[in-house]
């Protein structure tokens, strides 16, 4: 019976080496088997057409590690949570508004450590207004994306703005195609590419149109991160704080 088995899976293992190439010949989609080139034109152009959407994940931004989870659109609107060492931020924005609540520990981190007992006290329990550059930096939809070069997402170069949609993926970062694989029930190619030669970038395209782009990977050391996309063109529904619950810094 054990030489039986060692030769069943002798043979499965042959089997299964010898066929892989061709299997994945028939199961590859159309969309993989193009070149990095088209494959980033038709992200590009999909997510020009974008409105809104939901990332999570986590980044680095200075050495500091961010976990996020936002939903946000072109028209400014967005809200979820940052979580930050250990304690969360939740976070409100409706054009050039926005606002801040969270725990002691996130504000204090943010803080270098130095904020006063009783002014931590004071910011846990409201929200805190953010007016003008500091509001417009908050849940910025376009610099988001814009921090992966793989891809050119049109922030600076939306059709209808002086550009074409064909102008506006111009320049983006040469990407090699890795391979297709499933990201949540869906097919997705991955891309590769090295900006500059200092870090990798990866990045997932849907298979099936539209060829939006579900996740991105970058390995930069004060800028990297991992970031998942999803709920594509879904309402982004944001209430301003109570004004008895705000406070302005």
């Amino acid at each position: 019976m054990r030489v039986i088995r060692v030769v069943a899976a002798t043979a499965a293992l042959v089997a299964t080496t010898a066929g892989c190439s061709v299997y994945e010949d028939f199961t590859t989609s159309d969309f993989a088997q193009k070149d990095g080139d088209a494959i980033v034109v038709a992200a590009s152009e999909a997510m020009l057409d974008v409105t809104s959407l939901r990332v999570t994940g986590q980044v680095r931004d200075g050495g500091e590690q961010y976990f996020v989870d936002l939903s946000m659109d072109r028209d400014d609107r967005c809200t979820g949570t940052i979580r930050v060492g250990g304690s969360h931020l939740d976070i409100r924005r409706i054009g050039n508004r926005a606002w801040l609540k969270g725990e002691a520990g996130a504000f204090n981190r943010l803080g270098g450590g130095s904020v006063p007992r009783q002014v931590l006290d004071r910011l846990s329990g409201s929200w805190v207004q953010l007016d003008g550059r500091t509001a417009t930096r908050l849940c910025d939809f376009d610099a988001l994306l814009a921090t992966f070069e793989v891809v050119d997402f049109g922030q600076q170069g939306k059709a209808g703005k002086g550009r074409s949609k064909r102008d506006a993926v111009d320049g983006p970062v040469p990407a090699s195609v890795v391979e297709e694989t499933t990201i949540d029930g869906h097919k997705a190619v991955q891309l590769t590419a090295s900006p500059g030669g200092a870090h990798d970038e990866n990045t997932w395209v849907l298979s099936e149109a539209p060829h939006h782009v579900v996740r991105l990977e970058s390995t930069a050391t004060q800028d990297g991160g991992t970031l998942s996309f999803s709920e594509f063109d879904v309402d982004v529904e944001v209430e301003a704080p109570p004004r008895k619950d705000v406070i302005r810094p």
